[in-house]
């Protein structure tokens, strides 16, 4: 009973330090692109619309379901939709933290896992603090290891499940799982060559895959009973290799060098723990963070995109590594044990935290929320039966204005950047089209000139906004 206080008492603590840390960034309209696509997107499946037909994105279907449901629970509420993805941090925080202890044995360096974990992906927003598929498919990754480390028949199924379900959400966690299937099945093998022989053994991982190709399967099998030659099997299976870039080691070391300098505390404690002499890593535990690591580190690379929100599917492994400086039998240098003792690590780390609150509610709460401003001077003038085309400026103003997006391409960067070579989209033409439609508003960002020549003379400048860098144009 007392430890089932303890453990509920850890997951409320980890649930509202992620809400606490996260909190001023509820309040903001826009954190990054992608959340705003994922809104309108949700959005608008709610109100009849067809994914990947009347709006699309490169993204698999489960972000906009997941997003499609918070709508339909929170209404157009963003405050809402940020304070459950802080509700998902703090809980895959507490998986975290269970993994450690059934890893580590050790109560506090799984607390300290756990509150790593919060840390990593709440303090930069292109790496976790906007909401993104990698903060749902951790959880997802996370639950699954945790069901794995139990080899019984039952929760391998489940796991296999909740990794199907994070499959559709992003499909590079199918390197998570490539990872566990590899370690746990020659581990196997190698302290029992004679399970190989068990039926329980080869049902484990065909149910397991199984039940991982469910959601996809059944998500295959519902847009080919709608058509079966809908855009989602472009977007699904020829997409993907348009989309990729040339991966560049160079452009990828920065970006990891770019990762551990921002988060120098925490790398600090993870190399500490990886170049420590005799430290908890050994034997099997040793190979299973090698392995992990490796296939997400393959995973981040292969896509040769170097985007900031993929390395949080990186810290997942890290955090249980780095929570084990706080290992009660870890044995620090004598000058590390002076900065992290009690005291003075108890000072730095509330030193740390307010100076991230600090910068957060500048940045979030005290700085103009320019698109909210735009949206607002438009709302004044705008009829409902009106259009408005944001041009390349941010697509969360038609969330905003509770409009539908002019074009199925909701996101800006498929009209504006060489994206849309990927889609096979033609952008002059789609955006010939759009202007032909006489939006009554038009935004326009760093002179884009393409949009400006569409409008001709049949556009006035009605306002300008953040110093001249966002311009609002209306049909004469």
């Amino acid at each position: 009973m007392k430890t089932l206080f303890s453990e509920k008492y850890i997951l409320l603590t980890f649930l509202t330090v992620s809400v606490l840390f996260r909190l001023f960034s509820f309040f903001p309209s826009l954190l990054d692109h992608d959340e705003s696509t994922y809104l309108i997107i949700g959005r608008e499946i709610l109100q009849g619309k067809e994914l990947y037909t009347d709006v699309t994105d490169t993204k698999p279907a489960g972000i906009f379901l997941f997003y499609a449901a918070l709508e339909f629970l929170f209404g157009g509420s963003i405050f809402m939709k940020r304070f459950v993805f802080a509700l998902v941090v703090g809980f895959t925080a507490f998986l975290v933290y269970k993994v450690s202890k059934r890893f580590f044995k050790n109560r506090k360096a799984a607390i300290a896992s756990g509150l790593i974990y919060i840390f990593y992906t709440s303090i930069w927003v292109y790496h976790g603090r906007s909401p993104n598929t990698e903060l749902l498919f951790n959880l997802t990754t996370i639950s699954t290891l945790l069901l794995f480390l139990q080899p019984k028949m039952k929760p391998w199924i489940l796991g296999g499940l909740l990794m199907g379900i994070g499959f559709i959400i992003k499909y590079l966690v199918l390197f998570d799982l490539v990872a566990f299937f590899l370690f746990f099945f020659v581990t196997e093998i190698i302290s029992d060559t004679k399970i190989l022989q068990r039926t329980e053994f080869w049902g484990r991982y065909v149910l397991a895959g199984l039940a991982f190709l469910l959601p996809f399967g059944l998500l295959n099998l519902w847009f080919w009973l709608d058509d079966p030659a809908h855009e989602f099997f472009y977007v699904t299976y020829e997409l993907p290799g348009n989309y990729g870039s040339n991966p560049s080691l160079k452009r990828y070391g920065v970006m990891l060098a770019d990762f551990i300098g921002k988060f120098l505390p925490i790398s600090f404690f993870l190399f500490y723990v990886i170049f420590k002499r005799n430290n908890f890593l050994k034997g099997n535990l040793k190979w299973f963070f090698v392995v992990w690591v490796f296939s997400i580190l393959v995973a981040i690379y292969l896509p040769g995109k170097e985007f900031s929100h993929y390395t949080v599917q990186l810290m997942l492994p890290l955090s249980l590594l780095a929570g084990l400086f706080f290992h009660s039998e870890f044995k620090i240098d004598k000058y590390s044990l002076v900065i992290f003792s009690r005291k003075s690590g108890l000072a730095l780390l509330i030193v740390f935290v307010l100076v991230i609150q600090i910068i957060s509610f500048n940045n979030e709460v005290l700085k103009p929320d320019y698109p909210r401003e735009v949206a607002s001077v438009i709302q004044q003038e705008l009829d409902s039966e009106e259009k408005v085309f944001v041009g390349n400026y941010q697509q969360i103003v038609y969330y905003l204005l509770d409009l539908e997006s002019p074009t199925k391409f909701v996101h800006a960067n498929l009209l504006f950047t060489e994206t849309h070579k990927a889609f096979k989209i033609d952008a002059d033409q789609e955006l010939d089209r759009i202007m032909k439609t006489s939006p009554e508003f038009v935004i326009v960002v760093r002179e884009n000139e393409k949009v400006l020549k569409l409008m001709g003379k049949n556009y006035q400048l009605v306002a300008e906004l953040d110093q001249g860098k966002i311009k609002l144009y209306r049909l004469i």
